[in-house]
């Protein structure tokens, strides 16, 4: 009879850790993943798509805005406080911005 723990899955680990409220912990772990598995997370869980971006550092949730739909970023970008949405802007590139 085996008795192997199962590894988290990563959307486990995010809801866990999101749960935690603990804004150094999220930062960490959405700072360490990949910018796309991050950009994943924000489509499936719209529910806390400003969380995930406001707590990464400016540069990584740029990247990850940038590659989202506008929907999404419109969504996200409604639901931030003013200075973290211009930081967030102003981390675009010039044609990003402009798009956007």
């Amino acid at each position: 009879m085996s008795t192997e723990l199962e590894e988290p899955t990563f959307h486990e680990q995010f809801e866990s850790i999101i749960q935690t409220e603990d804004k150094l912990v999220i930062k960490q772990f959405l700072d360490d993943q990949n910018i796309s598995d991050v950009a994943q997370l924000v489509e499936e869980f719209p529910e806390y798509d400003s969380q995930i971006i406001a707590n990464m550092s400016v540069h990584r949730a740029a990247s990850v805005f940038k590659i989202l739909d506008l929907q999404e970023q419109k969504r996200v970008i409604q639901e931030l406080p003013a200075n973290t949405t211009a930081n967030l802007l102003n981390e675009l590139p010039a044609d990003d911005r402009t798009d956007f």
